[in-house]
């Protein structure tokens, strides 16, 4: 028999097992197993955290340049001296948990589908002890931001696809190290400049958290639109949960809007939490009438509510829709044109979302204090003092009863 044949090439694996892979999959395998070499490298994902305890001021010129904002505060742009080259500065409080941000964050940098972080610096700033970390800067900017821009109609299913397949990949990554990111969002993708050679990475390790191999992650943090069922019940979860994100992200990207939305304006109302727990979401005609029954496919998958009914990575990986991502038709989308048409509502999304977040996360470094009723600053609780007291302060009533001498 031909090793070549006209569809196919036949490997013959050690373990006797004969695979018939098509090209487009031998494609997909080799960047796989790239990924995956870099994820079991111990010199990439085990590569200690080293701040530099020098001055930052020493190799950067910091300027005043916002360039967006992150889940910990503000990234300011920063030039190295040495090079000119434009990077993002993020100063960040340390902590435990700035800790494991940066480290995570860093550890995920042999990934090329993630943001780069070129330098770490433990500074004091304003008298406190602050980790300053350094990246690439992402000229590009954020995923919708690019897509709003595109031209009415201008945006097709094969780019969705391929868009779709980038975030897949840095997600592979990072669950090949055991690393859950938790916070997966079209925020959190960046491009690395604004033209067509431009590169989709994933940022921001805010929420990110290592995992072992059971179901361990307990705290609730999570972005509304993209949170999953598990997150917002008692349940355990884990790196399911990113999957279940990305369901919601390739939902957007092929119509304009989320399967999941809240009636009343509310971050996360009752009714849109028991619509995510139940699974509740539909492809209205309108925009999905032309939409490929691969990528449809591919959503229901994702966004199953059970954990253990959703697709994993690797099975994310070997879609057709994604697998075959340069086979996918080019139908055009009508995600442009609704996302310009509600442009002004999407802003506020992002700025509620924003402000959930920082009620949506306990970790366990963030220890809570109960105040005791005596130090209690509660206005109804002060008015019920002031009343007890009051009454304490009269004078016995005497039952008439009481008043009888007994004789």
């Amino acid at each position: 028999m031909s090793i070549l044949s006209t569809s196919s090439y036949r490997i013959n694996l050690s373990c006797c097992i004969d695979i018939r892979i098509t090209i487009s999959n031998v494609i997909l395998l080799l960047q796989r197993l790239h990924i995956m070499a870099m994820g079991n490298s111990s010199s990439a994902t085990n590569r200690p955290l080293m701040p530099k305890t020098t001055p930052i001021q020493d190799e950067y010129k910091l300027t005043e340049i916002v360039l967006g904002m992150g889940v910990n505060g503000k990234v300011v742009e920063c030039i190295k001296k040495s090079s000119n080259e434009k990077c993002a500065l993020k100063i960040l409080l340390d902590s435990p948990k700035a800790r494991r941000e940066v480290d995570l964050h860093y550890r995920a940098c042999a990934c090329p589908h993630v943001v780069q972080v070129r330098d770490v610096f433990e500074n004091v700033v304003s008298s406190k002890r602050c980790l300053l970390v350094v990246m690439e800067c992402m000229s590009g900017g954020e995923l919708f931001n690019r897509i709003q821009s595109r031209a009415d109609s201008a945006f097709n299913e094969r780019e969705a696809a391929h868009i779709v397949r980038s975030i897949a990949l840095a997600i592979s990554f990072l669950h090949s190290n055991n690393i859950a990111h938790r916070d997966l969002k079209p925020e959190n993708l960046l491009y690395t400049s604004s033209g067509p050679e431009g590169q989709l990475k994933l940022t921001d390790f805010g929420f990110a958290k290592e995992v072992g191999l059971h179901k361990t992650l307990q705290t609730p943090c999570y972005t509304p639109y993209y949170v999953a069922p598990e997150v917002l019940g008692p349940e355990k979860y884990d790196k399911s949960c990113d999957l279940w994100s990305l369901g919601v992200i390739t939902y957007i990207l092929l119509c304009g809007y989320p399967p999941f939305y809240s009636n009343n304006g509310a971050p996360i109302s009752p009714g849109m939490k028991l619509r995510i727990r139940n699974g509740q979401y539909g492809f209205p005609t309108a925009e999905w009438k032309n939409v490929s029954d691969n990528a449809k496919d591919l959503i229901k998958r994702l966004l199953k509510t059970n954990p253990d009914h959703r697709l994993t990575i690797d099975q994310v990986m070997s879609h057709k829709w994604i697998s075959m991502y340069t086979a996918v038709p080019q139908t055009p989308l009508s995600t442009c044109r609704i996302l310009n048409e509600d442009k002004e509502q999407w802003v506020d999304v992002q700025e509620e979302m924003s402000q959930a977040l920082a009620t949506m996360r306990i970790d366990e470094d963030q220890q809570i204090k109960l105040k005791t009723l005596k130090d209690s600053e509660n206005k109804i609780l002060l008015k019920r003092k002031k009343g007890s007291a009051a009454k304490k302060a009269l004078p016995p009533v005497v039952k008439e009863e009481d008043s009888v001498v007994q004789g």
